[in-house]
Parts: C-alpha cells; sequence; structure tokens
C-alpha cells in the first residue's frame, strides 16, 4: 500500500510537471492561440500593404517625375549662374537648348518647361538659386538708396563681388539699369 500511494504520489508530481511547468498543455494552447492571432494580423497587413503598394506605385512615378524635374531646373539655375560669370561653355549651352542668351525670358523660359512642378516652387526655386542671400541683401540696400559699395558692405561682401552680384541681378531683371527694384525683385525679398 505504501508502495501504491508512492507510486500515485509520484505520477501526480509528473502530471503536475507536464501540464504546468515551462512546457506544459495550458502553456501550449495560450501560445497556440497567441500564435493563431499573430497568423491572422500577418494575413490583415499583407492585404493593407499590397494595397498600399499598389497606390504608391502610380504616386511615386509621379512624385519621382516631379523630383527630376525640380533636378534638372537647379542644373539649368546653376549653368545660367555661369554663363552670367562669363562661362562660354554654359552660354551656349542654354543657347542651344532654349535658344536664348541670359536674360528674363530665358528664366521665364526655363519656369515654363517644367510642367510637373507647382508655380510657387519653380519660382522659390529660381529667386533662391539666382539671388540668394547675398542677392537679396543688395536688394535690400540698394531699395534703401544705397550705392554697390554701400550694399556690399552690408551684404558682408567685397566689393568686386557686389558689383558682380550687381550686374547678375541686371541681366535677370531683379534690377534694373538705374539701380531700381524692380517687380521681380520685389519678388525675390518676399
Amino acid at each position: 500500500m505504501i508502495t501504491e500511494a508512492l507510486l500515485l504520489l509520484v505520477i501526480f508530481i509528473l502530471l503536475a510537471l507536464l501540464l504546468f511547468s515551462g512546457g506544459g498543455v495550458f502553456r501550449v494552447r495560450r501560445l497556440s492561440a497567441e500564435v493563431e492571432t499573430m497568423r491572422e494580423e500577418l494575413v490583415r497587413m499583407r492585404a493593407a500593404n499590397e494595397a498600399l503598394r499598389n497606390n504608391l506605385g502610380t504616386i511615386g512615378d509621379e512624385r519621382t517625375k516631379s523630383f527630376a524635374e525640380v533636378c534638372e531646373l537647379a542644373r539649368d539655375l546653376e549653368t545660367l549662374r555661369s554663363a552670367i560669370a562669363g562661362s562660354s561653355q554654359c552660354q551656349k549651352l542654354l543657347a542651344e537648348k532654349y535658344g536664348t542668351q541670359p536674360s528674363p525670358e530665358l528664366v521665364n523660359r526655363m519656369l515654363a518647361a517644367r510642367l510637373r512642378v507647382d508655380r510657387a516652387t519653380k519660382w522659390r526655386l529660381a529667386h533662391e538659386l539666382l539671388v540668394g542671400e547675398v542677392g537679396r541683401a543688395m536688394l535690400r540696400a540698394l531699395r534703401a538708396g544705397g550705392t554697390i559699395e554701400r550694399a556690399s558692405a552690408d551684404a558682408g561682401v567685397p566689393v568686386v563681388v557686389g558689383k558682380g552680384q550687381v550686374k547678375r541681378l541686371q541681366v535677370l531683371g531683379y534690377l534694373d539699369d538705374r539701380l531700381e527694384i524692380t517687380e521681380r525683385g520685389l519678388e525675390a525679398l518676399e
């Protein structure tokens, strides 16, 4: 009888170990339920991901094309800056591409050629690359009635650089021949 009780106790201990230990039946059932929940969530996420991927494909292509046009516009504006600074290669390149020499008309043609880029972005980029901070400081000083020397000092650049900047601003229509700020120059200051 003691042997049977002892055997029964060992069986209960082994059964308890099987049911309640780290690899027990209850834990396996709970983990199986969690795995099933995760599988359902994965199926739902895959369906949502596929739907988003299909939508992003068309939007992504349009954004890529728009971004490419912004990059090409920036490259053309930089080429224009170099052409005004005296690069004959850049002047030739722009004349072949747009059929005109550096002028306000050339800037208008460059911007009009970019159909996928909105007007505000095109002009903001043009003002940033063609005028910049030094140009804006010079425009403000010249608008207030200062000389090129005074405008250069206000912008913190040597007079030679200031004269080059004034030349660029005149060629591009931001300043007129009397160093008066034009409507385009006022837009650049905003």
